[in-house]
């Protein structure tokens, strides 16, 4: 049986470390906004020129369109990313790029103006506050038959602890590759690759949970740290075969999928790497640690108060 819970401090110095390192990197490099949110124009297209990309920008530059980012993305294809700009000027830009680029086709036109972006960015936040709110009353309220002194809301609220911890993580690893590569942004995705990580995540550790609970209607009297080490170490190769599974056909999408969803895979194999690394050493150390703190707090001693050491 491996030491989970009786090495929890272990678990949470590394955590701290690891979300303290998220937390610095988004404050140091901060994060790179995509149109989505900000506003902007994209325009996708698809030529055979050798010389595309340079004739491009070279274009870009002659008709005095400033911050863009020209990018190549599969075959033949180029995304370019710049400012919003209005009907007409899109009319006559892409009638230039086709003048200087000969054959080219375009394939994707999308303009999002700031207002819309900032619309779409609250919504975001909000989703994920909700999405978080929500996992709290659901936890809760699936685990309200558990044995007392044990508290279904703290049972919820570490769930979420940890969800916390996983999206610091993986952000501040975004904002880490987008400063030193240039190619991870905040958009639509990213947020639907957030939203994801938390329903895998919440789902693996709600494993842990479930066994948990199965052991201490079974063996009412055990201490807490007792059962949720066996708990923690009976789910640990379910958990760890799910999530290779997982990362298996990520890893897959990543080295053969196409360009435009490349940032977004890369974001779900970093948050679910993390994800299955918190709902076992996070999620369930947690709960022993609050429960332990409530006893030693309690006037009457719970048999529930006793160290994790003797885990």
């Amino acid at each position: 049986m491996y030491k989970i819970i009786g090495n929890s401090k272990i678990w949470f110095i590394v955590s701290i470390l690891l979300a303290v390192f998220g937390a610095a990197a988004i404050l140091i490099f901060g994060l790179r906004i995509s149109i989505d949110y900000k506003g902007g124009t994209v325009m996708e297209l698809q030529t055979n020129n050798p010389s595309r990309v340079s004739i491009i920008n070279e274009t870009l530059r002659d008709r005095e369109i400033t911050s863009f980012q020209v990018k190549e993305s599969g075959t033949n294809e180029v995304i370019v990313r710049m400012p919003a700009i209005t009907n007409e000027k899109h009319i006559s830009t892409l009638s230039a790029l086709k003048d200087k680029l000969g054959e080219a086709t375009e394939t994707k036109y999308d303009t999002v103006g700031p207002t819309v972006g900032r619309d779409l960015a609250k919504r975001s936040v909000i989703a994920v506050i909700l999405a978080s709110l929500a996992i709290i009353v659901y936890i809760a309220y699936a685990f309200r038959r558990l044995p007392r002194p044990l508290s279904p809301w703290i049972f919820g609220l570490s769930a979420v602890i940890a969800l916390v911890h996983d999206l610091l993580i993986t952000t501040g690893m975004v904002a880490l590759l987008g400063n030193f590569y240039h190619w991870m942004e905040v958009d639509v995705l990213f947020i639907t690759a957030l939203l994801t990580i938390m329903g895998f995540s919440v789902h693996d550790t709600i494993v842990v949970y479930d066994r948990l609970r199965e052991n201490f209607i079974r063996n009412p009297h055990k201490d807490i740290a007792v059962s949720t080490e066996e708990s923690a170490n009976q789910t640990l190769v379910r958990s760890i075969n799910t999530s290779l599974t997982v990362l298996i056909v990520l890893v897959s999408l990543l080295l053969l999928g196409g360009e435009s969803i490349r940032h977004f895979i890369l974001t779900l194999i970093i948050g679910m790497f993390v994800g299955t690394y918190s709902s076992i050493f996070v999620a369930s150390p947690l709960i022993v640690v609050w429960h332990q703190r409530r006893a030693k707090a309690s006037p009457v001693r719970s048999r529930f108060a006793t160290s994790a050491h003797r885990a």
